[in-house]
């Protein structure tokens, strides 16, 4: 009965993750790029909380692109790309945690930012924002490169070792056992306060005061405010979604022991949760859609744009191809072909100047002439 409940629940899980993983790394894709270049297109840029958006697009991008492909991947083919070689492991988990933790740090650093600028506390110039992005990728990536330096591909750290168990992505608890206890017990709840905790607390409270600002600066400067309004009404919808969405996996990592991941509900309830937190990674473009009126404008603008290029390139193709059917390149590299068929025009041009011809020379014959060749 028990191990037919553990492979109700894989198959169940299998099939959850097969179907709505590929719907969720298309929109992410599909979505994040197009606000990344909406972001920073000219009207957009010159608010530095776009440049913070557009670098949360790229993180995004990251974050599903090193998690859920890898679960999907396993889920649908059982390929686990950690396990290709070492270097493999330990550069996607490292990459994986670093896209994860740039998020949360990327949204409370702009609700910082965009609180100081509304309330006019600091100069928000493009040379402090691309300083203060360096500061914190490089705080990041700092910060987890004990990931890189411990896994390795090893032993199973929740199953007994055997030689018919094979290695997985993971820490050697006999030879690390000191980082192991670390990793296992101090490091999810350093993580969850350093990474979900604090970040949530300055994105819950600086959007409450970001609100109250706006809303008083609105009988002041109305056309300046509404520009400002839009922006925040951005900052706010996706800083809200992603405090419901990824909160619950964050947590739920944070408290599940270790030796609850070999419980038949564990994948279930882990998969359902994972995807919530990717899903919150593709729908940023929906949010800034509808809660920004100047990135709606400027998603018209460019979509306009573009297909006023492909409009001119079909012109220019099309102008480009000649009555006889070829092109002007293809009569350029071969011009005798293009005298030894001559179009519909020369000809009617070379029948013209022979006529012409005719009437001349029968004009100036004499008439004699004509009537004896005529007898």
């Amino acid at each position: 009965m028990n191990n037919s409940l553990i492979y109700s629940h894989e198959n169940f899980t299998r099939w959850i993750s097969v179907i709505l993983s590929p719907i969720i790394l298309i929109g992410c894709a599909i979505g994040n790029i197009a606000s990344f270049m909406v972001l920073l297109r000219p009207r957009l840029r010159r608010q530095t909380t776009s440049i913070y958006l557009a670098v949360l697009c790229i993180a995004e991008i990251g974050t599903c692109y090193t998690g859920l492909l890898r679960q999907f991947l396993l889920d649908a083919f059982r390929l686990d790309i950690r396990t290709i070689n070492p270097l493999a492991c330990r550069s996607h988990i490292y990459f994986t945690y670093l896209f994860l933790r740039l998020a949360p740090l990327l949204l409370a650093l702009v609700t910082l930012q965009r609180y100081f600028y509304v309330t006019q506390r600091a100069i928000c110039s493009l040379k402090s924002t691309c300083a203060q992005l360096v500061c914190l990728f490089i705080f990041a990536s700092t910060a987890e490169l004990h990931l890189f330096a411990f896994y390795d591909l090893t032993y199973s750290d929740t199953r007994p070792r055997s030689e018919h168990v094979p290695f997985e992505c993971t820490v050697d608890k006999l030879h690390h056992s000191t980082y192991y206890e670390f990793r296992s017990k101090i490091y999810p709840k350093l993580a969850l306060v350093a990474y979900t905790v604090v970040p949530l607390a300055i994105i819950i409270i600086g959007n409450v005061l970001l609100v109250r600002t706006v809303r008083k600066a609105s009988q002041r400067a109305k056309c300046k405010t509404k520009k400002k309004r839009s922006v925040t009404r951005m900052l706010y919808a996706v800083s809200v979604l992603y405090t419901v969405l990824t909160s619950p996996a964050s947590i739920f990592l944070a408290i599940a022991p270790a030796s609850y991941q070999l419980a038949p509900a564990f994948r279930l309830q882990w998969t359902l949760l994972r995807l919530l937190f990717y899903l919150c990674h593709s729908v940023n473009f929906l949010l800034f859609c509808v809660s920004g009126t100047f990135f709606r404008q400027e998603f018209i603008s460019f979509s306009r744009s573009i297909c006023a290029i492909q409009l001119n390139w079909k012109s220019n193709h099309n102008h480009a191809v000649g009555i006889d059917g070829m092109t002007k390149f293809e009569e350029i590299l071969n011009p005798t072909l293009k005298s030894r068929t001559p179009s519909g025009n020369s000809l009617t041009k070379t029948e013209k100047q022979s006529s012409k011809l005719n009437e001349t020379r029968s004009a100036e014959t004499p008439p004699e002439i004509l009537k004896n060749s005529t007898s």
